[in-house]
């Protein structure tokens, strides 16, 4: 098996580098990842890399545990955009929006943008309908949030936060 078929929907796949010298079989990466074996994906080594499909709501801890091995990163996901049609002219600050996409169990956020009549947040993919859905009734500071998902590429940019790096 020379390739590993995409995530299934609802799952991460975390990709972790393996130290040179040492082997490790699937079975090994599992139950290192600290998961229970029905709640997995596929599992794979391949060429010194680790894949472990994980649900992506426990991707956190995995990822987490999988890095007592080496350097991890996900795949399976994107960063999206979400235009709320709220901004500073109708009293939105960064502190206000925070609170609210914590509520929504939206964190980690990625790139925010707040302009005057809308605001753009990066949000990732799988968490996108679950916050929609939180913020299609929602009214902040008496006015409706209306959340719109743009499309992969859509956009200013890349809706990926990256530390260091200006907007």
């Amino acid at each position: 098996m020379d390739s590993l078929p995409d995530p299934a929907p609802g799952f991460v796949r975390i990709s972790v580098h393996l130290p040179r010298g040492e082997s490790y079989t699937p079975g090994e990466l599992a139950r290192l990842s600290g998961m229970e074996a029905a709640s997995l994906g596929p599992v794979a080594v391949l060429e010194g890399e680790g894949f472990v499909d994980v649900p992506a709501d426990l991707g956190k801890q995995a990822r987490e545990r999988l890095e007592r091995i080496g350097p991890t990163r996900l795949i399976g996901w994107q960063w999206q955009w979400l235009k709320l049609a709220i901004g500073r002219n109708h009293g939105l600050s960064i502190g206000q929006l925070r609170k609210i996409m914590t509520t929504a169990d939206a964190l980690p956020l990625g790139r925010i943008s707040i302009n005057n009549t809308h605001t753009m947040i990066g949000l990732q993919d799988f968490k996108l309908p679950a916050v929609v859905g939180r913020l299609t009734t929602l009214k902040i500071n008496g006015f409706l949030a209306r959340p719109e998902v743009l499309p992969l590429g859509k956009g200013p940019g890349s809706p990926a936060y990256v530390p260091g790096k200006p907007a």
